[in-house]
């Protein structure tokens, strides 16, 4: 162990408080009607406890910052802020008392929902916790939460969200995480559940839908990844801290060919890439992000070691999950092929080193070239004790704020 250690150092090469400020009976409202692509009015109301401090600044705001929050109007009418669209912060300032009550309206705009439901079929709607995401409402990472959540949304639409999270309670034991959620054309997209004990809807596009084998590879595929993960982490998939409250539902859009993403919840992923492409192993990918992933590992972009937390470990691990449920022939030819896609890069300014990779912008690098060089330290000591170390850190470390890509390191060291 201590060889793989080092190794492991080489290569890729604590204690937290937890806020005590807070924001209780928080009532969120998103209203959809009369709203158009892009577009919904909220109205939000929560306390705030000061906790003793002078303010609290909360995230809020997004892209095209003099556009994205329109007709903001906060009550009571004395209570004092300040709301900085570049920084996509709002600040509220203590008055006499350490609790406040605070009530918020306006319309908020938008721009870089990934997918339109008037012409695409779905309209996502997510908190992406880096510097070029939004903040549709006032949040922070790590801060305590409690409340309720409502849609409201025109016959032609349906909310797809957080399993049973439609017009219910919306408690945070633990620290907050995003609400996501996407709006659906009713008429464009049809609605299957997976059979046998893990009851994960499928939304696909009507038309569009894959063939029933490959229908069925998803439905096995899903289970088996969720078992192993369940089985290698320790934890459940369904867990009201980390807004988990049903097993995942899978969103097909028509949007970007590219783009999957697991939105705490729901993954969203092309309709044409699900039903046409032969590889559908990044939605097992997809399903590790509930315990390896910016949701529960609470890294800021932007850092250190940032890619490498949430986004290599977590291919690693699902590859591992490939290796065990479907067969080493199949995990060898994966291997291969990313050997050979970091090999196209080698030498070039590309070719950084996986924890200097602090957005997820290199994808050589973050799913290629970081993957290989955890296997070759795999294949020196075992794929068993790669895979512990990297579970007892997400034991260490899930759910906590301000983690640093110096924790992996310093766990390592202690193991020493």
């Amino acid at each position: 162990m201590k060889r793989f250690l080092s190794l492991f150092i080489l290569l890729l090469g604590v204690v937290f408080a937890l806020d005590a400020q807070s924001l209780s009976n928080y009532r969120l409202e998103f209203d959809k009607r009369d709203m158009g692509s892009g577009a919904l009015k909220v109205t939000c109301e929560f306390t705030i406890d000061f906790a003793g401090e002078d303010s609290l600044v909360l995230d809020f705001g997004g892209n095209f910052e003099e556009l994205a929050v329109e007709e903001l109007m906060i009550t009571p009418a004395d209570v004092r802020y300040t709301f900085d669209p570049i920084a996509k912060h709002i600040t509220f300032y203590r008055a006499q008392a350490d609790t406040l009550r605070v009530e918020m309206g306006y319309i908020y705009m938008n721009f870089t929902s990934v997918f339109m439901y008037n012409n695409k079929g779905a309209e996502v709607w997510e908190c992406i916790s880096t510097d070029s995401g939004e903040y549709y409402y006032p949040m922070r990472r790590g801060m305590l939460y409690s409340g309720e959540v409502l849609f409201h949304v025109p016959d032609a639409l349906q909310v797809v969200t957080q399993g049973s999270l439609i017009a219910t309670e919306w408690l945070r034991i633990n620290q907050c995480v995003p609400l996501n959620f996407v709006f659906l054309d009713c008429a464009r997209y049809e609605m299957n559940t997976m059979p046998g004990s893990y009851k994960c809807d499928v939304y696909q596009l009507k038309g569009q839908q894959a063939e029933a084998d490959r229908y069925a590879e998803l439905c096995r595929l899903a289970v088996l990844a969720i078992e192993w993960f369940e089985a290698k982490y320790g934890d459940a998939y369904i867990d009201p801290v980390y807004g988990t409250h049903d097993y995942p539902a899978f969103v097909f859009h028509n949007g970007n060919a590219s783009f999957n993403r697991y939105n705490m919840g729901f993954i969203s992923a092309s309709q044409e890439k699900f039903a046409t492409a032969p590889d559908i192993y990044p939605l097992m990918h997809e399903i590790g992000h509930r315990w390896m992933g910016e949701y529960t590992m609470f890294i800021e972009s932007g850092s250190r070691g940032y890619a490498f937390v949430v986004e290599t470990l977590n291919e690693f691990m699902t590859l591992q999950c490939i290796r065990e449920v479907v067969g080493i022939e199949a995990y060898e030819e994966l291997i291969a092929d990313y050997r050979m896609r970091w090999d196209k890069i080698r030498g070039t300014e590309q070719d950084v080193h996986p924890i200097e990779v602090t957005e997820n912008n290199n994808i050589p690098v973050t799913y290629r070239k970081g993957v290989v060089m955890l296997d070759s330290i795999a294949r020196e000591v075992g794929y068993d004790a790669v895979i512990a170390t990297i579970v007892e850190f997400y034991q260490a470390y899930k759910g906590k704020p301000n983690l640093r890509y110096e924790d992996f390191e310093q766990l390592c060291k202690f193991s020493l």
